[in-house]
């Protein structure tokens, strides 16, 4: 996909789909639900205050009488809202509740939806001067990354991009460079991961690394570094090195480059779609269809 507009307009074929969202008594949570009801999109499934709730929407024009509302206090809300999620729901999105108490409630044991994998935090970007939307972790779940952690990582973002018709991703492992050094454990971690994909034990993409960034996005680069390469400068995943890297690289691209973004927490039974405040309405529009896009049920009768 080339541009947030060719997701939104993929996810529209796929019929609505039913968005549960946790304490939605929150106007700018409501902004893009919204905007995601009006392009038919979701069926939104409000859970928290409905006094709040119908005050906000009368506010910025959301139809109510169409939402699904469940009228729950504060501290159930988190719970109500994963059973909902679970039995019939589609995603869950994060409303006005905090991020701690939203995924602890995510991996709640008795009736939260964990499967055994990490949760991790996949970004998606779409980059004035690159030919396509581009994904990449982990920019806000794991602070600290070892060997297993990073192939985790790769394997929900594969799923993830598989289910958007991205048969064989092709993933770039990130560094300051591409010469492996005992002190960047990222360098050597990328050594291993390759291995292992040429061996078949990493399946359904392709990855190579380590590799600067200027040869993941640029096959010029590679080709002047002598670097031989399959797939720089055509990369659909970028592997972060650490948690502070991948955050700031995203937000620098926001807010220097012009560039439009996404984001969702993959490895739950369900998409998770968690959002800060600071968010655009565009980002949570483009988030929510990103749900839509990869969510697995039947379509919604229109």
């Amino acid at each position: 996909m080339k541009s947030f507009q060719a997701l939104v307009d993929h996810a529209r074929k796929m019929g609505k789909r039913r968005c549960v969202v946790v304490m939605a008594q929150d106007e700018t949570v409501l902004e893009g639900i919204k905007m995601a009801y009006e392009l038919d999109l979701i069926v939104p499934v409000l859970v928290g205050d409905a006094a709040q709730i119908a005050r906000h929407a009368h506010t910025i024009g959301l139809d109510y009488d169409a939402a699904e509302v469940h009228d729950v206090s504060d501290d159930k809300a988190m719970k109500r809202a994963v059973i909902l999620a679970e039995k019939n729901g589609d995603f869950l999105m994060k409303g006005m509740i905090s991020t701690a108490a939203f995924l602890k409630g995510v991996l709640n044991k008795e009736w939260g939806l964990r499967t055994g994998k990490i949760l991790s935090h996949i970004a998606v970007i779409e980059i004035p001067g690159y030919h396509k939307l581009v994904f990449m972790s982990d920019g806000g779940m794991n602070p600290k990354l070892d060997l297993r952690i990073r192939i985790d990582i790769i394997t929900n973002a594969v799923t993830t991009m598989r289910a958007l018709g991205i048969a064989e991703p092709k993933i770039g492992l990130i560094a300051a460079s591409e010469t492996v050094h005992p002190d960047m454990p990222e360098t050597v971690d990328a050594v291993k991961i390759a291995e292992l994909n040429k061996n078949g034990e990493i399946l359904d993409c392709i990855i190579e690394g380590p590799f600067g960034f200027d040869v993941a996005v640029s096959k010029q680069a590679a080709v002047h570094k002598k670097i031989k390469s399959s797939i720089a400068g055509d990369v659909d995943f970028l592997l972060m090195p650490s948690i502070s890297a991948a955050n700031i690289w995203a937000k620098g691209l926001i807010f220097f480059a012009g560039a439009k973004a996404a984001g969702m927490v993959a490895g739950a039974r369900k998409p998770v779609i968690m959002l800060s405040r600071a968010d655009t309405p565009e980002t949570k529009l483009n988030s929510i269809a990103l749900g839509v896009a990869i969510s697995k049920t039947e379509k919604i009768p229109q």
